[in-house]
């Protein structure tokens, strides 16, 4: 008796809390994902990067320099470092301002090079290492947005050491962070409540944009040498545990955890029967 009336009062604890445990094993919310390039040779077509978010948001790969080799996770596209090896990403553009964003990758760099950019002086870049101000001539995280005026940042870890590093940036009109391997790196007070609203602007994945329409002009040139894989950009900023997430480098980014508490509380009270 005191066995069955154990059982049937777990049974109703666990009908409770299913709906929370289920959101507790979801490691990484898709929630305004806008453009994920796994870079995974199954989403690689001819000279295009397919978004695996759903977007549509496909990138035109434009050189034969830039090749699919192993990544961190799966396959990942290695850049050599020059202007002409870029991919340039179709259909999303910024002309509104950003409110919230997210940009992920991991990358294994010997040197400075730009990961993402729609144009530093009139929304942002996301690159390792920068060209202005006191990250001149280093290789730290830069997160350098607009406007009213630019915003020139980086972080304080040296991540141009030719091994896997995970990188996160992040906006939330409050707050500017930047994330190295799962950790806070630095964060500062946001300069304005929203990124741009300046001009129309187009993005590159690999070369600085100043690009008005779809694949037009890059700038500035200094291009990213090395790998890259995972590429993520959201309208929103990301929390410090699915950052930490991500950091682990797991296979799906977005799956639910097999080993989370939903099937380790269904297997204790199967024990107990």
């Amino acid at each position: 008796m005191k066995t069955a009336l154990t059982f049937s009062l777990l049974m109703s604890v666990l009908i409770l809390m299913g709906p929370v445990l289920v959101l507790h094993a979801q490691s990484v919310k898709e929630d305004d994902l806008i453009i994920y390039y796994s870079y995974n040779k199954d989403t690689l077509k001819g000279d295009e990067v397919l978004d695996a978010s759903g977007n549509g948001n496909d990138g035109l790969i434009k050189s034969n320099d830039i090749k699919s080799v192993k990544g961190k996770v799966g396959e990942g596209m290695e850049f050599p470092g020059v202007a002409t090896s870029y991919i340039s990403v179709k259909n999303h553009m910024y002309e509104d301002p950003i409110e919230e964003i997210s940009l992920v990758a991991w990358v294994k760099a010997p040197a400075r090079g730009m990961i993402a950019s729609w144009d530093r002086s009139e929304f942002f870049r996301f690159a390792v290492g920068d060209d202005v101000g006191g990250n001149a001539a280093t290789t730290f995280v830069a997160f350098d947005t607009c406007c009213p005026c630019c915003h020139d940042w980086f972080g304080e870890t040296d991540v141009a050491d030719d091994k896997w590093h995970h990188l996160v940036a992040t906006f939330d009109g409050k707050k500017k962070r930047i994330y190295v391997d799962g950790e806070l790196d630095q964060e500062e007070d946001a300069p304005a409540k929203v990124i741009g609203a300046g001009l129309a602007r187009y993005g590159f994945i690999g070369i600085g944009s100043e690009a008005g329409a779809f694949d037009a002009a890059t700038g500035p040139t200094w291009a990213f040498n090395g790998i890259m894989d995972e590429f993520m950009l959201f309208h929103r900023p990301l929390s410090e545990k699915e950052v930490e997430h991500l950091a682990k480098g797991p296979e799906n980014p977005f799956a639910v955890d097999p080993n989370g508490k939903l099937s380790t509380t269904w297997g204790f009270i199967k024990d107990i029967q």
